[in-house]
């Protein structure tokens, strides 16, 4: 899978594992990117029936409306059985803070890391 967007590339990532997501957030991630993103990974996950490991990269994030949270969060409802564990890489505190307090509102089994070098492959 690829999508590439303004704010968000998502991407197939073997390299760190069978049916994995790669996600790449740039800059400010708004309502628009996030549907659009949503999208593109919910079309992916239908199109099988495996259990994905998702790795969101935000060290180039610098924030994100709160309205593109919300589109985020419909999708990841409807797939949170899906999705076996989500990696996510800041180094922004607040940054991780929100991933951790949404992936635990979901019950999803979750690694916060720093940077790229901190991610284990699984």
């Amino acid at each position: 899978m690829q999508f590439q967007s303004n704010s968000l590339d998502i991407f197939s990532s073997p390299e760190h594992g069978i049916h994995v997501l790669y996600f790449r957030f740039k800059g400010k991630f708004t309502k628009q990117e996030s549907t659009a993103g949503s999208r593109a990974w919910s079309e992916e996950l239908e199109s099988s029936n495996n259990s994905y490991r998702f790795i969101w990269d935000c060290s180039e994030m610098t924030g994100f409306e709160p309205s593109a949270r919300t589109e985020w969060y419909k999708s990841m409802k409807l797939y949170k059985g899906r999705i076996s564990d989500v990696t996510v890489i800041s180094s922004s505190i607040l940054i991780r803070g929100a991933a951790r307090v949404m992936l635990e509102m979901f019950g999803l089994k979750s690694y916060i890391v720093k940077s790229t070098a901190d991610i284990l492959v699984r």
